[in-house]
C-alpha cells in the first residue's frame, strides 16, 4: 500500500533495508505453511503453495499474515523504519511451476490464469482498504472445510467477462 510515494522519497539503501525486512517477513509466514517464495517484484511478493491441501496452506498464511501484520508494522516504526502497509490476495487454479528461462538464467516461477488473478484480488484488497480477499476457488476447494479460518464472504467482483466471488478472512 502507498509504496510508490515511499519510493520517491527515500533512499536506495533505506528502501532496500525496509523491503527486506518485510520480504523477511511474508517469507517466514509462506513457509511456515508449506509455500514456496516464488519471487519479489518491489513492494510485491508472491508465494505459491501446491501439493497436499494446499489451498488450507494459503489460508492458514493468509490468517497469520492477518493476526501478525499490525505487530509488524509497530515494530517497524519502533525500529524507525518506513511503514510498509500491505494486503492479500488469493487465487487457485492449474498453473505451470518449474524452472524457466534461458541457458544464461533460470528461475522457479508459476505461470497460468490463477497467478493473474490474485494479483487482481490483491490490487482489489488494496483498493477497499481491506487486509485480505481470497477467490471462491481457494475458500471452496478446501479439502477439509471445517478447518478453514473464519470468513465472511463479500461483494464479487467481475474480472472481464468472469463474475469472482470472494471472501475475506477474519482478523
Amino acid at each position: 500500500r502507498d509504496f510508490s510515494p515511499l519510493a520517491q522519497q527515500l533512499g536506495p539503501v533505506e528502501l532496500g533495508l525496509a523491503l527486506g525486512r518485510f520480504y523477511e517477513h511474508i517469507g517466514a509466514v509462506v513457509e511456515g505453511h508449506h509455500g514456496r517464495i516464488v519471487k519479489f517484484i518491489g513492494d510485491g511478493v508472491l508465494g505459491a503453495f501446491i501439493g497436499g491441501d494446499h489451498r488450507l496452506n494459503a489460508l492458514e498464511a493468509i490468517a497469520e499474515m492477518v493476526k501478525t501484520r499490525q505487530k509488524f508494522l509497530d515494530e517497524n516504526v519502533g525500529k524507525k523504519l518506513p511503514v510498509l502497509d500491505y494486503a492479500v490476495g488469493a487465487a487457485s487454479g492449474a498453473v505451470l511451476a518449474g524452472e524457466l528461462g534461458t541457458d544464461k538464467l533460470r528461475f522457479y516461477d508459476v505461470l497460468g490464469q490463477p497467478v493473474n488473478q490474485a494479483f487482481r484480488v490483491c490490487a482489489l484488497a488494496t483498493r477497499r482498504a481491506v487486509s485480505n480477499l481470497v477467490d471462491a476457488a481457494t475458500w471452496d476447494g478446501v479439502k477439509t472445510p471445517g478447518r478453514r479460518p473464519e470468513a465472511i464472504e463479500t461483494d464479487a467482483v467481475e474480472f472481464g467477462a468472469d463474475k469472482v466471488r470472494l471472501f475475506k478472512l477474519e482478523g
